[in-house]
């Protein structure tokens, strides 16, 4: 049976000190793979939000069921400059949180890097 004493060294050592050393393997293996996903479904969520899919699909269906020359016009005219606003909020929202992905990265490095100056 352990006393309180060894279960509290086996603890302090175990637990504590190997989380340190297990805390960087970590942050660049599961903690990496859970970012990317992360990044996948955010990026899967604003396509959606948009309804890109949607646009790209119809791009050439006529408005309002117009189908003269001058109606596919306006229609195609139209949805280009919505679908180029929407690509680019799309691609503006990927960009940034590609740019968090990249920081949960390099954070790490940068941090032992200014402590490193600091000495």
């Amino acid at each position: 049976m352990d006393n309180i004493i060894v279960s509290n060294a086996r603890f302090i050592i175990i637990d504590l000190i190997g989380d340190i050393f297990y805390w960087p393997i970590w942050w660049y293996t599961v903690g990496l793979k859970d970012r990317f996903k992360w990044f996948a479904g955010h990026v899967k969520s604003i396509w959606r939000a948009l309804a890109l899919g949607l646009w790209l699909n119809n791009f050439f269906v006529p408005m309002y069921a117009d189908r003269s020359i001058l109606g596919r016009a306006i229609s195609l005219a139209m949805r280009i400059i919505i679908l180029a606003w929407k690509l680019i909020w799309f691609l503006a929202w990927t960009a940034l949180v590609f740019l968090l992905v990249l920081a949960w990265i390099f954070l790490p490095v940068a941090a032992v890097y200014m402590i490193y100056l600091q000495f």
